[in-house]
Parts: C-alpha cells; structure tokens; sequence
C-alpha cells in the first residue's frame, strides 16, 4: 500500500509521506461474579500526507484504495493551508525494545491465567472485584518521498482491577493497574495487591478538622493526574505559539531546582516506546525541564514549520489523520527521600494515592479543583486514617514552583514515571 501510493505521487506533489498502522487487541475480563468475557478487535490504518503548490492534504483510510486516498487527500489540499513542510531525509535508527514475543503471543489462557491470579489475591469477604487483562500487538510503518522507509512492530500488555470495599467503612471505587510492552509478572501482580491494601487498609475517619494549609504528599499515581497542566504547557502549537505560560520563557528558572522532566521514546520496554515518530523523524531523549528551568517543548513537523524550529520526534497520526504533538514515556528524576520520610516532613498533612481528572478551567491555566477520593490524615509520620470528600485546589505551576521534596520511589504508570510529590500551597476541603 504504501509503495503504490508513492509511486503514484511521485510526479505529481512537492512531496509526500505515509504512515500505515495495524493492531490486533485481546481482552479478557472477570466480572464480580467470577464469570469471564473475552473480546477482540483487528484494525489497520492508512494515512496520506501531502504537499502541493505549498498546500498540506490529508487523508486516511482501513482498506487498500490507494488512488481514492490520494484524490481525498488532493481535495482536502484544495482547502488547506500553505505551508513549507520539509519532511525528513532517512537516517539510522536507534534501538529500541518496543516489542516483547511472548506478549504478542499472549492468547486467552494466558490472558486468563493473570487475571484468575489478580482476582483471588484481591477477593475477599465484604468486597466487589473486577479484574481485566489486555494484550495488544502492533506495527507501524513509515514513509515518504524523500526516501525514509522505515517501521517496527509494539506490544502492550496490562492488568487492571476496580475494587469496591462494601458495607461498613464504604470506600470509593480503587482503580488499579499496570501497562508495558511485556507481559506483567508475579511481581507486578504484587504491587497492584500492595496498593489495594495499603489504600483500603486505614479506617474511615470522622469529624475531621483539616489542617488550614496542610503540606500535601502526592503518590506517584496521584502526581501524574496533578501534572496533567505541566504536559499541556511543554508540547504543541499552546508551547511555542499559543497561550501556554511557558511561552518564550526557555531557559528562566520557573520551577524549583528539584524538578526535572525528560521524554524518553527509547526506555526500553514502556508503552510509548519507538525509534520512529510518525512524521518520520528519527526517536531521541528530550530534556524539557532542567533543574527548574524548562529548556526545550515539544514539536512535531507542523508545528516545527510554523515557529521555525526543529521537529523533536513527537508527531503522531490520529484516526482521522490530522497531525498531533504528543508525548511518549515522560520521566519526572526522583528525589533522595523515602516514603517515610516524605510522611514526616509533613507533620499533620494530607497524603493524597489518586486524584480524579473531571472537567474544568483550562488545564493550561494550571488553575485546579480536583477530588481526592483516597486522601489520608498524617500525622507524625503516621496515617491516621483515610478521609471522605476531600477536594485539592491551587495552581499547579505556583506548586512547582517551590517543591520541599521529592520521592525516591518513581513508579511507572503506563508511559508517565513520577515519584511522589510534597507540595504546598494547596487548598484541601473535606466533608468530614
């Protein structure tokens, strides 16, 4: 498909590239009854950029009609906008383990046997338990008329479970699970386990009077959801050209000397891993933040064009075959200290395991008011006990700006590895 459509192109645009990706997904779930339902998905995608008389076009399509791709992607140049788009000239790749054989071959009784397993660990007397197991096997493969044809092949594989704590001392719904491109192991299994009880264990308490301005430690699974604005204000057209705060502001010290954020698309084995992007760009580590100071955004080739600046291999196709820039496995550097540690250091403070992303003012704004269904009272170095309706709210970028520790325990959850955070500044409310 790919050759037929570039032959075809050759003499008739400025230039061209093609992106075809296929993926094959398994899912087998366990309802709380213990019954198991498996489902299956196959899909294979054709995307179609060109460039004529300085116009981009684009198009895509799911099955092999190459010349009616190539008049879509014609009539959608007729209305596109100019651009001087120079696609990128073939190049070695770097090696990366984005595919894992055993989970590409992972079939419904393997599926089966690690959800049976995260399933008896979680189930017990006064609990609901939902559990699910994935794989995923993919490829992509990349193209266009300056010669680049390259592609690799991708795993994903992940276990998750949703667990209810029933009856007295009633909890919030703990949603857990773990994603990489290999199959997860007895040890992963384990720590999904650990979590649950470590977050179902402390009791409910009651009356509860809220430090005014408690210090707050955010596990790894609950600094993820809180970075969310810093994401948004490092990539795209909102860092380089729109309303990011960080606009024109590379290289200022913004942020405390703790933090520092990198994307990897060469960690091994993680879900975003490739040594490729979609525009065909050859994959390499991108320092964003050093020591405080944000140093490079994130650009793909549009982007790249429109502020005159090098792409960094961070373009992806969508379904719809628009162009996107996007991370792939962000990595916050972890600190020196010990959860127990972290604990102390709050005095009477507010450990937060999970935050719930609802909707809201733009997260550029890094304005938030989240809930924080799995919140606990700390209290000398000890959780006291979990509390009930508690919200967060503060600016995000005020809270990085002043970090009085880090966490030495950085978890990977799916393609985002963060220790924990202690912050401050933060409003914390509780109905209890």
């Amino acid at each position: 498909m790919i050759g037929r459509v570039l032959d075809r192109l050759a003499a008739r645009v400025s230039s061209a590239d093609t992106v075809v990706k296929a993926d094959d997904t398994l899912t087998l779930a366990i309802s709380a009854d213990g019954d198991s339902r498996a489902t299956s998905s196959r899909s294979r995608t054709t995307h179609l950029r060109l460039l004529r008389d300085g116009r981009v076009g684009r198009s895509w399509t799911t099955g092999e009609e190459a010349e009616e791709l190539i008049e879509r992607a014609f009539a959608s140049a007729d209305s596109g906008g100019l651009l001087e788009l120079l696609l990128p000239a073939p190049a070695p790749l770097p090696e990366v383990a984005s595919r894992a054989p055993h989970a590409a071959a992972a079939d419904l009784a393997t599926l089966d046997r690690l959800a049976r397993a995260l399933f008896d660990r979680l189930q017990y007397s006064g609990r609901r338990v939902e559990v699910w197991a994935e794989r995923a096997a993919g490829s992509v493969e990349v193209a266009n008329t300056r010669g680049v044809h390259a592609g690799y092949q991708a795993t994903l594989a992940g276990v998750g479970a949703v667990v209810e704590s029933l009856g007295a001392g009633w909890a919030p719904p703990c949603r857990v699970r773990t994603v990489s491109a290999v199959l997860p192991e007895l040890t992963d299994l384990e720590s999904l386990v650990q979590e649950v009880e470590r977050r179902l264990g402390p009791p409910l308490l009651d009356s509860v009077q809220l430090p005014a301005a408690p210090a707050v430690c955010l596990a790894p699974r609950a600094a993820a959801t809180f970075l969310r604005p810093l994401r948004a204000a490092l990539a795209g057209y909102e860092a380089w050209l729109g309303s990011s705060p960080l606009r024109g502001r590379l290289g200022e010290r913004l942020f405390d000397e703790k933090l520092s954020v990198t994307d990897d698309p060469l960690a091994p084995g993680r879900p975003a891993s490739r040594p490729i992007d979609d525009d065909g760009v050859i994959s390499r580590r991108v320092p964003l933040v050093e020591r405080g100071r944000p140093i490079c955004f994130l650009a793909d080739l549009e982007i790249g064009a429109r502020a005159q600046v090098p792409s960094t291999g961070h373009g992806w196709r969508t379904p719809s075959a628009a162009s996107r820039v996007g991370f792939t496995n962000l990595r916050i550097t972890p600190g020196i200290e010990s959860r127990a540690t972290l604990l102390t250091m709050m005095g009477r403070g507010i450990l937060i395991e999970d935050l719930d992303w609802g909707g809201g003012p733009n997260p550029l704004s890094g304005t938030l008011a989240l809930r924080a269904p799995w919140s606990y009272l700390v209290e000398g170095g000890v959780v006291r006990g979990r509390l009930d309706g508690v919200t967060v709210s503060g600016n995000v970028f005020k809270a990085l700006a002043q970090l009085p520790a880090l966490g030495s325990d950085a978890t990977w959850h799916g393609a985002i590895c963060t220790p924990s955070l202690l912050v401050e500044g933060l409003t914390v409310r509780g109905d209890r």
